[in-house]
């Protein structure tokens, strides 16, 4: 992908191309902002115009010999170290540091991406910290991060940090659509639960199981309000069957409640996330407090809180759905 195809980021995009153009290109950039909001995204797009022999202020010229390995996925002189494990080992900065002195084959740079870098070891950082201290005239590092703070000071100090934006609806939008060549019913509430990142818009917008997830919570929710002895292995069994999705889950029951409580203060119609559901929202409000409400938000989010705290799952279920029923 390159700058043109990307949707939003635009003042960070221009800089950066400037950069090239102007050859004040730097050793190392730290790229934060919110995880899924497009960092990869950019540093690729970045990466494919450091490596083009004749790139312009619009991009890569795309008919180079690197941009065509580019294309193909086959530049020798781009590296992306990425894992999905837990943490990026010092072994794997130990490789990128032996393959650095090597120089470019085919570009005037060698670019090096390490995304998550905040998964990178107290020793990785520290290896790295040796490559950044003297880098060869013709490295550029990218660092992506949703955690900066995490990274060490002295790597901060060495890297042109740029703060990733989050999207704005409307670009949500353009995306999603641009995206996938469908309707999507659920496309307003996935734009205002996204929040701007464009990468949980994505996910969800893209996801089979999505709406039929979404329906069922709201379902629950309802359900909970009056909650017959009877119900409670139904409720508990779909909440242990969506043990993957809690985070979403619980989202999508917060969000109602909080479109109950808009609704029960006088609200207008815009102001609700979930817009498509009006008629229900409406006649729902009706059998809540507002005090209710803001006491059901604030269960949802102990429970979330003490499932990531590592807490019995099956325990946290039972008792958010037992103190549902108390007035």
């Amino acid at each position: 992908m390159d700058f043109k195809e990307i949707v939003g980021q635009k003042e960070i995009i221009e800089r950066l191309k400037k950069s090239i153009i102007d050859n004040r290109v730097g050793h190392a950039y730290i790229f934060a902002g919110s995880k899924g909001i497009g960092k990869k995204t950019v540093a690729r797009a970045f990466s494919h115009m450091l490596l083009c022999d004749m790139p312009t202020k619009h991009g890569p010229c795309n008919v180079c010999t690197s941009c065509k390995l580019w294309n193909e996925n086959s530049n020798p002189d781009f590296y992306l170290i990425e894992t999905p494990e837990d943490n990026i080992l010092i072994e794997e900065v130990r490789n990128m540091q032996s393959s650095i002195v090597v120089k470019p084959v085919y570009s005037n740079k060698k670019v090096y991406i390490i995304t998550d870098a905040e998964k990178m070891t107290v020793q990785a950082q520290n290896c790295l910290l040796k490559i950044l201290e003297e880098p060869p005239e013709y490295v550029v590092i990218i660092l992506t991060t949703s955690n900066y703070r995490a990274l060490l000071g002295t790597i901060r100090s060495r890297g042109t940090k740029y703060n990733f934006l989050k999207h704005s609806q409307a670009e949500i939008k353009e995306i999603i659509k641009s995206e996938i060549n469908q309707g999507n019913e659920n496309l307003e509430f996935i734009i205002h639960y996204s929040d701007g990142i464009i990468g949980t818009a994505l996910n969800l917008a893209t996801s089979p199981d999505f709406v039929g997830l979404r329906e069922k919570a709201i379902d629950i929710t309802h359900k909970l309000s009056g909650m017959k002895d009877i119900e409670f292995f139904d409720i508990y069994e779909f909440f242990e069957g969506n043990k993957d999705n809690i985070d979403i889950l619980l989202d999508i029951m917060s969000i109602f409640y909080r479109d109950l409580i808009v609704v029960k203060a006088g609200g207008k119609e815009n102001m609700l996330i979930n817009s498509d559901k009006i008629n229900r929202i409406a006649n729902e409000a009706r059998n809540y407090s507002i005090e209710k409400l803001v006491k059901n938000i604030e269960l949802i989010e102990s429970t979330r809180n003490s499932i990531k705290q590592n807490i019995n799952y099956q325990l946290c279920i039972e008792a958010m759905i037992i103190k549902f029923q108390e007035d």
